[in-house]
């Protein structure tokens, strides 16, 4: 995240009195992207891309109170005579730059970019969209372990998200009541509306899935395709949600203990890889585990969690074993960064405590969910899903999108796609999703990761049948899996960036 200073997103006049007025929406005006600040070079493919403002109200409500522009990109078909329409690809995080996603390489096939103008975009609330910023000071302590193990308590976690969203109404404005899915769904028919289509296709990895659900809800006519890849579940309380995560964090560990053990390429083979782990662990609640060769730089029970579950991902699991490792044996790891005092920072995970409401009315019931937890984790403990909730557990800003039970009844079959070993969205997720859809079609890949378009050949063919020919695979239809490498997973398309979910 980028240290700014602070903004107002507050626009009045015409801006705010054309992004209202659905029935004539602005047209774009497109323009070669400009990089968003220092760093490296865009890639020659980001010449490819054009950009543009799209102009929407703060509150959809009332289209006249002030507005924002939210920051768009798009990539037109390689092959224009084959054209079919546009794809709308929803980034994830929640926080990732759909527009930066589209200037590097391709988050889809080749084959389906030849038949699709590609159009991302930056969510409201993060980025180039007027990204929400708070006391960089407070942004910094959101890693500070939130769990009993650490010695927190309920009233500890809940005055800090108070502060914390005081903080960031301060210094964002009314934006950070209006930052929920739902508003974000609206954006894209705004989009689509400027594009001059009559429906759009749309692919969704990860927290993007829960916008393509809001959409399907809110929009069902105007949608021709929507891929939900990697599946985000929004119908169920906080204890399921978070046992379940805890669940899949920990499955994704046990098959990287397995292959430890087996695989002679793993620095840990041949060690006890769950209790080198458990020794860690310990050593962070007691606040003796630090960064090698940096006594100072402590690590919290959450923060080594978070670091080990990064890579799974991949998985590169590979970079799991030399982190457990480096850690163990206190061998070097690269330097941590500060941020300065008195800055704000951008904090993009705010949209989730705008999209899941957390009512935890005691502190034996705030303890109680942690427990049940650690019996789904018995390593893991956890799952970052608790430190996200625990930022939202006094939450002050409106949470305009609420769990709810999905109601979509689009035309068009959707395709849903998630991994067995997910570290992040548990294959659970999308099977409840699955059931709670009418004319949903879920396809499972039988291996291990986050983000399944791209894994296999298997894969790839069953999204480019579902975008060209609206053909779904049969219900039931499994993907083998493709043994994984760090090789083979970076030729796997990922989106950078902040993320939570990816």
């Amino acid at each position: 995240m980028t240290v700014l200073t602070a903004i107002a997103v507050t626009v009045t006049g015409p801006v705010a009195a054309r992004a209202g007025n659905a029935a004539e929406p602005a047209a774009l005006t497109w323009t070669p992207c400009a990089p968003s600040g220092p760093g490296p070079t865009p890639p020659p493919a980001a010449a490819a891309v054009e950009c543009a403002s799209l102009a929407v109200p703060i509150d959809w409500s009332r289209p006249a109170g002030g507005g924002i522009e939210v920051a768009v990109a798009r990539r037109k078909a390689t092959g224009p005579g084959t054209r079919i329409g546009t794809l709308v690809i929803m980034p994830g995080g929640p926080g990732n730059s759909g527009v930066s996603n589209l200037m590097g390489p391709l988050q889809v096939t080749p084959e389906i970019a030849a038949r699709f103008d590609l159009v991302s975009f930056d969510p409201r609330g993060t980025n180039r969209s007027h990204p929400i910023v708070c006391d960089a000071g407070l942004v910094a302590r959101i890693m500070t372990d939130a769990t009993p193990d650490a010695g927190r308590t309920l009233a500890d976690v809940t005055a800090f998200s108070r502060r914390l969203s005081g903080s960031c109404r301060k210094h964002s404005g009314p934006l950070i009541d209006h930052i929920d899915s739902v508003s974000t769904a609206r954006d894209i028919d705004a989009l689509r509306a400027a594009l001059g289509e009559r429906t759009i296709s749309l692919f969704g990895r990860s927290y993007g899935t829960l916008t393509g659900q809001i959409y399907a809800e809110t929009f069902p006519t105007r949608i021709r395709a929507l891929v939900l890849d990697s599946v985000m579940e929004h119908s169920r309380g906080i204890d399921w949600f978070l046992t379940s995560a805890a669940r899949t964090g920990e499955d994704s560990f046990t098959e990287f203990a397995r292959w430890c053990a087996r695989d002679v390429a793993c620095a840990l083979h041949g060690r006890d890889v769950a209790r080198i782990f458990d020794d860690l662990y310990a050593r962070a609640i007691a606040g003796r585990l630090h960064r090698p060769g940096d006594p100072a730089a402590l690590i919290s029970p959450m923060e080594l969690n978070m670091a080990l579950v990064d890579p799974l991902y991949g998985p590169r699991w590979t970079e799991a074993a030399d982190l457990l490792q480096a850690l163990s044996d206190q061998t070097a790891l690269a330097p941590a960064e500060s941020t300065g005092p008195g800055a704000t920072e951008e904090f993009p995970y705010a949209l989730f405590c705008a999209d899941y409401r957390v009512d935890i009315s005691s502190e034996r019931e705030w303890t109680a969910l942690y427990r049940r937890q650690n019996r789904a984790a018995p390593h893991l403990r956890t799952h970052f899903s608790w430190q996200l909730m625990s930022l939202c557990a006094g939450w002050t800003a409106a949470v305009g999108n609420p769990q709810h039970r999905p109601r979509i009844r689009t035309t068009p079959s959707i395709l849903l796609l998630n991994s067995l070993h997910d570290p992040a969205t548990a294959y659970e997720w999308a099977t409840t999703v699955d059931r709670d859809l009418r004319g949903g079609v879920l396809l499972t890949y039988d291996g291990w990761g986050h983000g399944m378009l791209n894994r296999s050949d298997c894969t790839r063919t069953a999204v480019l049948h579902y975008l060209v020919d609206l053909a779904t695979p049969r219900r039931g239809t499994h993907c083998p899996a493709v043994p994984p490498d760090d090789a083979a997973e970076a030729r796997v398309a990922v989106e950078p960036g902040p993320s939570a979910f990816g």
